[in-house]
């Protein structure tokens, strides 16, 4: 059946229930007439303007005209502080027209009862945050900033640290908790809720909105006082509306933002083309008289003096009419303000005085009344809402804008001693309230309890109002003692707003500057300059200033002044010795400075004076790694994430302590860890891949390494480069390094690990020139030092590895693999007495390093230490009795010491190993050896064979010149026949020569 067409009557009374903005709300209409598909549809509309223009009125008049095309409805304006309780309102009103999104509302239930649970668990996030300048004690304070603010990128202004510190910093103290939520609920989605509650609230919502969006025509939401609200909705309503981050609107949907300035270009810039702009200006004449006739003003002298006083300013035409006054004198003083003239119309004194002292308050609740006029008006609460400039917005009162502005500035000037006292009395009024909140709390609950902060929020505006210099003050000392450490974000975002409109409504322009210079905060550099001024601003309490210092100095570690940064700790102890924080904060900064003994110092005072600061032990844990002191890092670590087993640093560290003492179990174990806490962190997957490839785990390790680069880690870049080779996949490793170098050309690991897999795929050209490039770089790179050094030692260009070397050793002098290095070419150059040196210092710091006591073996041999040389065999064979370098070492020794004879078992043996475990060699180095092991067992035209064949292989030439020498160690063998060694000893050293000129 076709819908039933209005008649002439319904359409009368629809143009006359709303005067003046025609051609705005006939815009609107026609929108309900274009279907979605068209391209004229629109589907955001932007009511703007200034205060008092019209713009809730007629965004009203759009609800009512959403309606009439059967449209299902729902309106917020600033009551509203948080995304969750839009979708909250949005879910009540939709409801309230037989249309409940009951999925949503279980589960924000839930979310809610586990949120309560959470805000328990959260307070032992302490002094560890604290010391790094986050929210430490509130589980709210982390939930907010993660899932209101910080995980949508709106961090400027916003949190205690907000631009002091990257988003990611901010949500660090989420992030911590999420280890003591997993432990007490039982289900990973009940942390998520709690830990990201927009990313699983939001899709459950816009599904459930889209049901009943397909059982209506359309489906309208209205956001009122958009000025107010946008910094905090903006990001989350441009994900919903327009980039469907969280799942599909419905294409029946249509958004009307409304507020006094333009919208945010950062986020609904790109979109222009869907949103309709409707820019408010006041009346026109012709408006106006419409609306005076409307209301039954008609006289031209009236209408002539309302024009002149309300500028066409709708809420103050519209306000005027309401008495419809009858002559030109009714209307009132042409040079009173238009708010004492409407007052002038309450004949009664009481109700005067009671609607001018409501004024006062920001908004109002029948106990705020009650606390703000006298005792003989306390009864008209319910008068004053029905004044047709009193706002009822979810069951509180509110003036508007316009008129509460002027009646303030009335009462201030009028009777400043007046104004001071009433503002104190409800300053003491919502002081009373709070303690007897607190009665029923424990500890600190109040930061986390929303009307225990909501009271204390208008004690410090009505404080502010009464006397600004000196409540100033106070609000900044209690802002740099607790606002910073304690207090949701989204709360310490309203207080800065209660600077700005305090500042406003009394007259000072220090309390507002400081609103905005608080709200403006968008980088470091902004947070320290706020610091800086504080200083001045919190004196002569001290351990604000103490604290002031210590805030500075964190943002400055962050920014890697260090310099300065430690200068403010040393100042914050100065003042205060005994001030933890700042010990650490030192401790932290010689750290950072690599002073690790100081480092240690300072941090041990702060444990002595705070043994559970998790933070501080993971410092010093860190410090003590770098100091070799192992045992005692390892100690301090795992205290600390006794005390906070969410820090994900400290357990990235600790991976590290057991990865350097060969605990790959227990290193992977914490780094897996750690990136549960935090999953998007690519230098953790790096760490990881890193040590998946130390166990040989290398498609574990190639998969973590790419994904580390798809986050953005250069570190894992190289690891994958690593994997890659170690799976003998060295073209795909050399691509993969073309690929990450072509939008990354200076990054040296990568280049380094590109010229390593160049060097074991015999592109010996190509290998110099990556580790040249990666050297040129970071000339400590000692890594690309020593590959190098191996690639000149391939090629016989000894004098220039042996630089590569030396180079190496100063950049890492205890790296146990250059030390080995070195010894062995060392050794190789006739340097003896250098290489044992080298040999026994790499096996001090690796006593089971393989190829380091190969070599040291063959250099006691060939030095006539046998029995030394024995032990290091023995050492050796107990570490890996399969290993072919050891194998063939101890055959050597054995023909040395007992004759070739005696040592047939041995070179037998080896060529067993080399037959089972070939493999371990490269081809290179394979096809060398049985020329000496075929000689030392007599089969001397195997071993002429062998020889023949050897060039074909391509050989290294230090594997050619080890083969010279083994012969020339074969030949002073017991029972070596000479002849022949000698026979196969030229042909081997022309081939030497050979690739040594090449």
């Amino acid at each position: 059946m076709a819908a039933q067409r209005p008649t002439m009557q319904d359409l009368i009374r629809r143009r006359r229930r709303f005067v003046g903005r025609r051609h705005e709300l006939a815009a609107y209409r026609e929108n309900f007439a274009v279907p979605p598909e068209h391209e004229a549809h629109r589907f955001v509309f932007h009511v703007r303007g200034d205060a008092g223009v019209g713009k809730t009125t007629l965004v009203r008049q759009m609800e009512n005209t959403a309606r009439e095309y059967q449209a299902l409805t729902a309106y917020v304006d600033e009551s509203v502080n948080t995304v969750l309780d839009v979708m909250a309102a949005i879910s009540a009103q939709f409801a309230r027209q037989g249309h409940a999104l009951k999925s949503f509302d279980k589960l924000l239930a839930t979310y809610r009862q586990r949120r309560h649970e959470a805000d328990s668990v959260a307070g032992a996030v302490t002094a560890s945050e604290d010391a790094v300048g986050e929210p430490p004690a509130s589980a709210s304070s982390a939930f907010v900033a993660r899932a209101g603010l910080v995980g949508l990128g709106m961090v400027p202004g916003v949190g205690a640290f907000a631009g002091a510190a990257e988003p990611d910093r901010i949500a660090q103290a989420a992030d911590r908790v999420r280890a003591r939520l997993s432990a007490r609920f039982r289900s990973h989605d009940d942390v998520d809720l709690v830990m990201s509650p927009l990313d699983v609230l939001t899709p459950a919502f816009l599904t459930d909105v889209a049901e009943v969006a397909a059982s209506v025509p359309w489906v309208a939401w209205f956001f009122d006082t958009y000025e107010r609200t946008g910094p905090l909705f903006d990001t989350w309503l441009c994900g919903v509306v327009i980039e469907g981050r969280y799942g599909s609107l419905p294409a029946n949907a249509v958004v009307t933002l409304a507020g006094q300035g333009m919208l945010d270009p950062r986020c609904w810039g790109d979109y222009a083309d869907l949103i309709a702009d409707i820019p408010l200006t006041p009346f026109t004449e012709a408006e106006a008289r419409q609306l005076l006739l409307a209301k039954g003003v008609d006289g031209e002298q009236v209408v002539e003096v309302v024009l002149r006083l309300t500028g066409g300013l709708p809420v103050l035409v519209s306000m005027l009419a309401e008495a419809q006054p009858a002559t030109p004198e009714a209307v009132g003083d042409p040079s009173g303000t238009a708010v004492e003239r409407f007052l002038k119309w309450v004949s009664d004194e009481i109700h005067r005085s009671a609607a001018l002292a409501a004024a006062l308050p920001r908004q109002l609740d029948e106990d705020v009344f009650g606390a703000v006029v006298e005792h003989e008006a306390a009864g008209l609460y319910g008068w004053l809402r029905s004044l047709p400039f009193v706002n009822d917005r979810s069951g509180r009162c509110q003036y508007h804008e316009v008129v509460r502005t002027a009646m303030l500035r009335l009462q201030r000037n009028r009777s400043p001693q007046g104004w001071r006292t009433r503002h104190l009395c409800l300053a003491d009024a919502l002081a009373r309230w709070q303690r007897e909140i607190e009665e029923t709390l424990r500890d600190n609950e109040k930061w986390v309890h929303e009307r225990w902060l909501d009271y204390r929020l208008e004690e410090a505006y009505h404080r502010l109002c009464a006397a600004p210099e000196e409540a100033l003050r106070e609000e900044l000392r209690a802002y740099v003692h607790v606002y910073v450490r304690r207090v949701p974000s989204s709360w310490k975002r309203r207080w800065m707003q209660v600077l700005v409109e305090a500042g406003q409504d009394s007259g000072s322009d220090s309390v507002r500057a400081w609103g905005e210079r608080l709200l403006a905060v968008s980088s470091r550099r902004d947070w320290v300059d706020n610091m800086t001024l504080l200083i001045d601003e919190v004196g002569p309490d001290e351990g604000a200033l103490a604290r002031v210092f210590y805030l500075r100095g964190l943002a400055r570690r962050d920014m890697h002044e260090l310099e300065d940064a430690l200068r403010d700790a040393e100042r914050a102890l100065e003042i205060f010795p005994d001030f933890e924080s700042a010990h650490a904060l030192r401790g932290s900064v010689y750290l950072d400075m690599d002073r690790y003994e100081q480092a240690v110092e300072s941090l041990d005072r702060a444990l002595e004076l705070a043994p559970r600061y998790a933070w501080a032990l993971a410092q010093r844990g860190e410090a003590l790694g770098h100091l070799a002191r192992f045992e005692e890092c390892l100690a301090d670590l795992t205290r600390s994430l006794e005390l906070d087993d969410g820090n994900e640093l400290a357990l990235s560290n600790r991976s590290l302590i057991h990865y350097g003492l060969r605990d790959y179990e227990s290193a992977v174990a914490d780094i897996t860890r750690a990136l549960e806490i935090r999953p998007e962190w690519g230098w953790a997957y790096g760490d990881r891949a890193k040590i998946y490839c130390q166990v040989e785990c290398y498609e574990e390790a190639l998969a973590d390494s790419e994904r580390g680069v798809e986050l953005g880690s250069d570190y894992a870049a190289s690891i994958r480069v690593v994997a890659l080779r170690n799976l003998d996949r060295h073209e795909e490793a050399i691509t993969a390094a073309d690929r990450y170098l072509a939008s990354h050309p200076d990054n040296e690991e990568v280049l380094a690990e590109r010229g390593e897999a160049c060097r074991m795929t015999d592109r010996f050209e190509e290998a110099l020139a990556d580790f040249g490039r990666a050297i040129e770089i970071e000339p400590s790179n000692a890594f690309a030092l020593d590959r190098r050094g191996q690639t000149y030692g391939h090629v016989g260009r000894l004098g220039e590895a042996l630089a590569d070397f030396d180079a190496a050793v100063a950049a890492a002098p205890d790296g146990p693999w250059i030390l080995a290095d070195r010894g062995s070419l060392r050794l190789r150059i006739g340097d003896d007495e250098g290489a044992l040196a080298d040999l026994d210092q790499a096996v001090r710091l690796d006593p089971d390093d393989l190829f380091t006591l190969e070599v040291r073996a063959r250099c006691h041999r060939r030095a006539g230490r046998y029995d030394t040389a024995a032990e290091d065999i023995e050492r050796a064979m107990a570490v890996d009795p399969d290993d072919l370098d050891i194998a063939f070492e101890h055959a050597m020794l054995v023909s040395r010491t007992a004759g070739l004879s005696e040592a047939r078992e041995r070179w037998t043996a080896f060529e067993e190993l080399l037959a089972e475990y070939g493999d371990q060699w490269d081809p290179q180095t394979r096809a060398a050896a049985p020329v000496i092991s075929r000689a030392a067992l007599g089969d001397w035209a195997g071993a002429g064979r062998l020889l023949a064949e050897l060039p074909a292989a391509r050989p290294y030439w230090e594997v050619v010149d080890d083969a010279v020498r083994a012969l020339d160690d074969l030949a002073e063998a017991p029972g070596a026949d000479h002849a022949r060694i000698a026979a196969l000893r030229a042909p081997l050293a022309d081939l030497r020569a050979t690739l040594q000129a090449s």
